[in-house]
């Protein structure tokens, strides 16, 4: 248990201490859309925030974080080693100071991630590889705990070929799940079909969650009725660059089972918001329903 992890970040309590916000952030402005979640342990004013990813454009990550006043990231998670999740890092690390670097240790050859790595070495950033087993980080509050336990990737990602790439990188995400009392979420990375079924195998019960950060922007690769079974969510939230993702199946499949469904391409940032001893709620930051990139694999 890494219970001190975030400790140096403690800030005065906000304005409304009892409220988590987890934001699915709006990143379709980005080349290739990617992901990036902001995850606060308060509504407003200094807390404690987690990113998790930060898409390909570092510039519209800094001014959303900006704007949602963040001063210091106590973490940052890199689901996987694809540049539509680090590639804006390297810009988020110039402009917020970050008390620990979370990742999978899988190795590339890519300049970029080299670059990012050797950033966060010169800034030294202390460095937490979750390659093995199962993580749980605490963020520690007043009356409330935020628990994130880290899902590693399959044993094969310590060895993977360093100029391996695609699917092979894909299926080497770090998976989070975040929990607060009752309410839990589950945030997949890219992690396709292999990855899912090797966590259903060894951590099935860390896979049920009430809300849904679908798995590879909502494609059918990672978002299967299987998937579903396990997950059994009553939300799901699907961060896409609106030029190739959802796929069609996918949301076909989520109406079928009358599942709520927020797309970022169409909805802009998705905010859940999960207050002390009651219901947890999602709001968008525009009107959009989500509608299909793709229509076949």
């Amino acid at each position: 248990m890494l219970a001190a992890l975030l400790c140096a970040a403690l800030c005065t309590l906000s304005q409304d201490p009892a409220v988590l916000l987890v934001r699915v952030l709006d990143v379709s402005d980005a080349r290739m859309g990617g992901d990036a979640i902001l995850v606060t342990d308060s509504a407003a004013g200094r807390a404690r925030h987690v990113l998790i990813d930060a898409s390909d454009r570092g510039r519209t990550v800094v001014a959303r974080l900006a704007a949602f006043r963040v001063d210091t990231l106590a973490l940052v998670i890199l689901s996987h080693p694809h540049a539509d999740h680090y590639g804006g890092l390297s810009a988020v690390l110039r402009r917020f100071p970050v008390r620990r670097f979370v990742y999978g240790g899988t190795p590339r050859t890519a300049v970029s991630y080299r670059a990012l790595l050797h950033q966060i070495d010169s800034l030294r950033i202390p460095v937490v590889t979750a390659d093995t087993g199962v993580r749980r980080l605490t963020l520690v509050t007043r009356r409330d705990t935020v628990e994130l336990a880290l899902l590693a990737p399959p044993r094969h990602c310590r060895t993977l070929a360093p100029a391996e790439g695609g699917d092979e990188v894909n299926n080497c995400s770090v998976g989070v799940r975040l929990t607060r009392g009752d309410f839990t979420m589950l945030f997949p990375g890219d992690a396709e079909q292999q990855e899912l079924g090797w966590w259903m195998a060894t951590a099935p019960g860390l896979l049920r969650a009430d809300v849904l950060k679908a798995g590879h922007h909502g494609s059918d690769n990672s978002t299967s009725a299987d998937v579903l079974d396990v997950v059994q969510p009553r939300a799901v939230i699907i961060s896409a660059n609106g030029r190739q993702h959802p796929f069609a199946d996918v949301l076909a499949l989520l109406d079928a089972r009358g599942i709520p469904t927020y797309c970022t391409a169409d909805a802009g940032t998705v905010t859940v918001r999960v207050p002390r001893g009651r219901q947890w709620t999602i709001t968008t930051q525009r009107q959009g329903t989500c509608h299909a990139r793709t229509t076949a694999h």
